[in-house]
């Protein structure tokens, strides 16, 4: 009986992941939502909007390939952080780079609306754990 259940359950929390990997989508399909995202708000053009996304998938590659290279390395996770931080500041070197000054502060604002809304969700989520 508490094998059944355990094979539910597992069962149960595979089936939820696929589901949350089908909504969210492929990474490419995420990225371009994200570049439409931005297009909205930052006023883009069909090249910039094809070099932003090229951009983007480069960016998630290379951080593919340093959690890959992590979990088989050991290192720490001050190293792990820093390599990340440097992927980062490269992505916002080629995209200060193919947008125009206005853009690019355009994009910046953009950014951090998204990252305070994105704390304000995680806050929001925190506080309702705690109930």
């Amino acid at each position: 009986m508490k094998l059944q259940a355990l094979i539910l359950a597992t069962l149960f929390a595979v089936a939820a992941t696929n589901v949350i990997a089908q909504q969210r989508g492929t990474p490419e399909e995420m990225i371009q939502k994200r570049v439409e995202n931005i297009k909205k708000e930052v006023k883009i053009n069909a090249d910039q909007e094809k070099k932003l996304a090229a951009i983007f998938l480069e960016t998630l590659n290379k951080r593919d390939e340093l959690f890959a290279n992590r979990r088989e390395s050991g290192e720490s996770r001050e190293t792990a952080q820093e390599k990340f931080r440097k992927v980062k500041e490269e992505e916002n070197a080629k995209i200060k780079k193919l947008l125009t000054a206005e853009q690019y502060k355009a994009y910046t604002s953009y950014i951090e609306k998204q990252q305070k809304e994105a704390e304000q969700r995680s806050k929001a989520q925190q506080q309702g754990t705690k109930k």
